[in-house]
């Protein structure tokens, strides 16, 4: 397996719902093909540097996978044969990928992509912990130095 970032912009005049579905779709290459997805950064509508088809926007989306030449084939395959995608661009980050080392990955992305606690129960518990007597009044000799 070799390492891919595959870059695609969809046309920006359509709905959320048709550019969700074709970040789902190829998500979905990528996976029936026997790759690894390791994530997909969805970077927004942004205006174009010129017109292309008409289209002066466009949604870009960067796919982080791991996979095989034939599995860049199909997903580019069908970039072309999709009306919504208006420009593609796959580049091989790596010749060799380590699988145990890319779960990693994957695994420490769903970590950090994992909401926080909380902030109620944080302040609880650290108003739990400490005592109201343990903090120092402030001296006014000190605050008058400050000045």
């Amino acid at each position: 397996m070799r390492r891919y970032e595959s870059v695609w912009v969809v046309n920006g005049d359509l709905p959320d719902e048709e550019v969700k579905s074709a970040i789902d779709k190829f998500s979905r290459i990528i996976s029936s093909q026997g790759g690894t997805l390791v994530g997909v950064e969805e970077w927004g509508r942004r205006k174009l540097s010129f017109k292309i088809k008409t289209t002066t926007r466009g949604f870009y989306v960067l796919a982080d996978f791991a996979g095989t030449p034939e599995t860049v084939k199909e997903l580019e395959r069908n970039y072309r044969i999709d009306d919504r995608i208006i420009r593609y661009l796959t580049t091989k980050k790596s010749e060799k990928v380590n699988l145990e080392a890319l779960q990693a990955e994957i695994a420490a992305k769903a970590k950090a992509a994992a909401p926080p606690p909380e902030p109620e129960v944080a302040a609880e518990v650290a108003s739990a912990e400490t005592p109201v007597a343990a903090v120092a009044p402030e001296e006014p000799a000190a605050a008058a130095k400050e000045e």
